[in-house]
């Protein structure tokens, strides 16, 4: 894992780790997903639409200047919440760091009851964007497709 992935995870854990109940975390949680941007309704597609999550999540994955940016929507709050970490975690990454990003701070945030690589839809997330990432020409610095953004 890169330094700057492994400092923001630590970061992250960190911010959770000052509220001393499950209750704290969440509403903490609830918050930052509520903080996210309003995502344009025209990106809420089928393509963007991640499958096998049991929520209704979407990411719209950008590539810029050799940087990834991530919008997301949810129609849970616990998944709104863990797609504003997952923005934190992707902001101005290279496309090659994503193969690095995993949910496993989170059993350190103590905030799940499963661990992290035992949740199918945690995974879908993952694999959803790590398939867009996929797609990018990096020696291009734009996606394969004709569009600016996946």
């Amino acid at each position: 894992m890169t330094k700057n992935l492994a400092k923001l995870e630590q970061e992250i854990i960190e911010e959770f780790t000052q509220f001393s109940t499950i209750d704290e975390k969440y509403t903490h949680l609830f918050k930052l997903g509520d903080a996210l941007p309003e995502m344009n309704p025209a990106l809420k597609t089928e393509e963007n639409r991640v499958k096998g999550c049991d929520s209704t999540v979407w990411f719209h994955l950008e590539y810029a200047n050799g940087r990834l940016q991530l919008q997301a929507d949810s129609d849970s709050m616990v998944i709104k919440g863990l797609t504003a970490l997952l923005i934190r975690l992707i902001a101005d990454c290279r496309p090659d760091e994503i193969r690095e990003i995993n949910f496993d701070f989170l059993n350190e945030m103590k905030i799940w009851k499963l661990a992290s690589h035992r949740n199918a839809g945690l995974n879908a997330l993952l694999d959803h964007i790590k398939t867009k990432v996929q797609l990018i020409n990096p020696d291009h610095n734009e996606p394969i497709s004709e569009e600016a953004s996946l």
